[in-house]
């Protein structure tokens, strides 16, 4: 059944693009995030989302900071904060588990998920 599931995740990966894949990137951050919060008291769940998450906003970071990107100034300066924030809070979390910073986390990845999707 892995085989099966592990086949249609590497398809479906490789027919997105751009915003979509990105998208897809940060609701996987959502997911993570939230399976650590319904198993409150895993470590290693937890551990894992805020990696992930973590590595996700680190690709953020190196982007915004591309010269000749294509997102004005306004919008690079503030996903550039938001990245900070991801940051700072993961850290946080991951010293001391805090449910309403755990939340913060999977609002703000969900939100960017949805603008990128042009969902919610």
């Amino acid at each position: 059944m892995t085989d099966g599931y592990e086949a249609y995740t590497h398809a479906h990966k490789k027919g997105l693009k751009g915003r979509e894949l990105e998208g897809e990137s940060f609701m996987k951050a959502v997911n993570l995030l939230k399976n650590a919060q319904e198993f409150d008291g895993n470590r290693r769940l937890l551990l894992e989302a805020l990696d992930y998450t973590r590595k996700l906003w680190t690709i953020v970071q190196a982007d915004m900071k591309e010269p000749g990107h294509h997102l004005d100034d306004a919008t690079r300066s503030n996903l550039l904060s938001l990245s900070l924030y991801v940051d700072r809070t993961c850290y946080e979390v991951a010293k001391k588990p805090h449910p309403q910073k755990l939340q913060g986390l999977i609002d703000v990845n969900y939100q960017i998920a949805c603008g990128l999707l042009g969902t919610g």
